[in-house]
């Protein structure tokens, strides 16, 4: 049995959701963030719920995340889901029709769970780029003894 959980298919429906919240082109390092910041809420002091449970290694997931993410946004433009935008700063990608219309049939805990941390996740990111989140992960891994050095 194949288990889809942390898999590229998991991943490209959480890219999705988060697409069609931002609802603008944003880099996969973008996506990656976002994507770490609504799963780790709680533990990052941004939301009320870490998604998937509470996770003394969350902090070392970041970089596998990131990879698994860069393969699901390269399955969702493959699958017509969402589209490639060149900008100043390099490659990023927008949700297109067909991948709202796949947004619309989500109808699980889970994904709703998901919307909700990523508005959280939004509006504690809004105005800050990249590296700010970065660092801001980065400091809440050593405040929290997160990363083992």
């Amino acid at each position: 049995m194949n288990n889809i959980f942390n898999s590229t298919f998991e991943n490209s429906l959480r890219v999705l959701l988060i697409l069609s919240s931002e609802n603008k082109a944003i880099s996969n390092d973008m996506i990656s963030i976002l994507d770490f910041i609504s799963i780790y809420n709680k533990t990052l002091g941004v939301g009320e719920k870490d998604l998937n449970g509470q996770n003394s290694f969350a902090f070392c997931e970041y970089t596998t995340r990131r990879q698994i993410i860069k393969e699901s946004i390269k399955e969702l433009v493959l699958c017509g889901l969402i589209d490639v935008v060149q900008m100043k700063k390099g490659f990023c990608y927008k949700i297109n029709k067909n991948g709202k219309d796949v947004v619309s049939s989500f109808n699980t805990n889970y994904a709703k769970d998901y919307l909700f941390a990523i508005q959280a996740t939004l509006k504690f990111a809004k105005g800050k780029n990249e590296k700010q989140l970065i660092s801001f992960i980065n400091t809440k891994a050593n405040d929290l003894g997160g990363y083992n050095e």
